[in-house]
């Protein structure tokens, strides 16, 4: 028996049967990977939305004709006692249910309405922009995740899953088939057909086909590391796919090597977006067909990812490479991790954005806790999201992220620190705006260094051209940092 075990789970129900009405199916949920641990996401609805055929499932799509707020369809409070999941034919002992969002949400933001989805490693995927009014109706109910010790078994071999509910008036959707896979849960294409095919890609001379853009910034933790935050984005109409029956039918996936100076692999992750369907753990490494049908609302097709990971000081070359099967997109960036002191008032380096919303800060009291590890840019409640694409319009608003460091500050100080920011031609040097300095305060979280300081930047008065954004921090000793640098153009 292996120590970590891989259960495939995508959730691409055909729904003929049960939601006719339903245009496109296409709700993943990650993989989740512990050790000597079988985890299955489960959906749980009332049995009477199944067989109304007035009535939609709202997991998928705009609920209609049920007078009940979307909320109220979920099955909540449900125990180990409620279920029971056979391996094999075999009933399986439960250790614990625990009730999580869905791993596919929709967000919302200042630039209209999108779905976004925790990918099997772990990371962000979100796809492109929809109007406002177009996902409004859209309900995604939470999903049980059902963890148990499995017999032991051969290493790839694949087991039979089958989830019952006791209560006879609930409906349980899971999936039916998982593997004994040995991989990390920040690799899960590590050794797998499609995971292979990208690290032949990664290695080989032919150019790529898909426009790929690629970001790696380090925010630091610790003196020993940093948190690494690496962003792709890549044109979704690039990427091949087909619907069929009602399903979603692709193979997208993304895979980051970081080297170390010499040439030796410091690290690897691998990320897979969509979608399985029934393959157990093993994606294909083509789609069913060349280009298909368009997606209605292009659900989940991606055109965007986000991850991270924690990397100790150091020089390293960034390699990262999208895959849909057919075609590849391959990009790669230099990283410097600088030695972090954390005894000294320094500043990270400046993400630019467009895109921003408010987040929840979230309850200990809520029984649903987000899937996945990947953790937002968030300053004072608003989500700051990293463009790779510095070009701004005259009327576009530019947001900046970046984090202080005052190590003072968890020792409850009496320090004060302020951000300074301006704005630079970037060809002469000259100054075109000072913008006032921003009192750190607000932003402080109480008993920590970290100050993460996001700002809405005004690019009024400014002509056509190239300009550079610089920020420092400094304190109340007199200290303050060198400057930190972004560029950017106005068209």
């Amino acid at each position: 028996m292996t120590k970590r075990i891989t259960l495939t789970w995508a959730l691409l129900v055909s729904c003929a049967a049960l939601c006719p009405w339903a245009q496109v199916v296409s709700a993943q949920d990650p993989i989740r990977v512990e050790s000597n641990q079988v985890l299955v996401p489960a959906v749980v609805f009332e049995k009477a939305l199944s067989t109304q055929p007035e009535r939609q499932i709202p997991l998928f799509g705009p609920s209609v004709q049920d007078p009940r707020p979307p909320d109220a369809l979920a099955v909540r409070n449900l125990v180990a006692r409620d279920f029971h999941l056979f391996e094999d034919g075999m009933e399986q002992n439960i250790q614990n249910v625990t009730l999580e969002r869905p791993a596919l949400s929709i967000a919302r933001d200042n630039l209209g309405n999108h779905f976004e989805i925790i990918g099997t490693g772990g990371g962000r995927w979100a796809d492109p922009d929809q109007p406002r009014t177009l996902l409004n109706d859209w309900t995604l109910l939470p999903r049980y995740v059902i963890a148990y010790v499995p017999p032991p078994s051969l290493e790839g071999s694949c087991h039979q899953i089958k989830v019952k509910m006791t209560r006879h008036n609930l409906f349980v959707w899971s999936r039916s088939e998982y593997c004994n896979t040995p991989h990390s849960a920040s690799d899960p294409l590590k050794g797998m057909e499609f995971g292979k095919q990208m690290e032949d890609d990664l290695a080989s001379a032919e150019t790529s086909k898909i426009n790929l853009t690629l970001q790696a910034v380090p925010f630091y933790r610790s003196a020993g590391t940093a948190r690494v935050y690496v962003k792709l984005e890549f044109p979704w109409k690039s990427l091949e796919y087909e619907v069929k029956d009602g399903t979603l039918y692709a193979s997208i996936g993304a895979l980051l090597m970081v080297y170390n100076k010499d040439g030796t692999v410091a690290a690897r992750f691998s990320d897979f977006a969509c979608c399985d369907n029934d393959t157990a753990g093993k994606p294909t490494a083509k789609p069913r067909s060349s280009r298909g049908h368009f997606i209605q609302n292009t659900s989940q097709i991606p055109n965007r990812y986000e991850s991270q990971f924690d990397l100790p000081p150091g020089e390293y070359q960034i390699r990262a490479i999208l895959s849909d099967g057919e075609k590849f997109g391959r990009q790669q960036v230099p990283l410097n991790v600088e030695n972090y002191d954390d005894k000294q008032l320094s500043t990270s380096a400046i993400v630019l954005s467009r895109r921003i919303r408010a987040v929840d800060a979230g309850s200990p009291a809520n029984p649903e806790r987000l899937s996945g590890g990947y953790a937002p840019l968030v300053s004072k409640g608003i989500e700051i999201t990293p463009t790779l694409d510095h070009r701004f319009k005259e009327n576009e608003s530019l947001y900046a992220y970046f984090e202080v460091y005052e190590p003072r500050l968890a020792a409850k100080s009496a320090t004060t620190v302020e951000a300074h920011l301006r704005i630079l031609d970037a060809k002469t040097g000259a100054v075109k705006k000072n913008l006032q300095a921003v009192n750190a305060a607000p932003y402080i979280q109480e008993g920590s260094p970290i100050i993460p300081i996001g700002r809405g930047i005004s690019l009024k008065n400014l002509s056509k051209g190239s300009y550079r954004l610089e920020v420092r921090g400094s304190d109340s000793t007199g200290t303050s940092t060198a400057w930190r640098t972004a560029n950017f153009t106005i068209e």
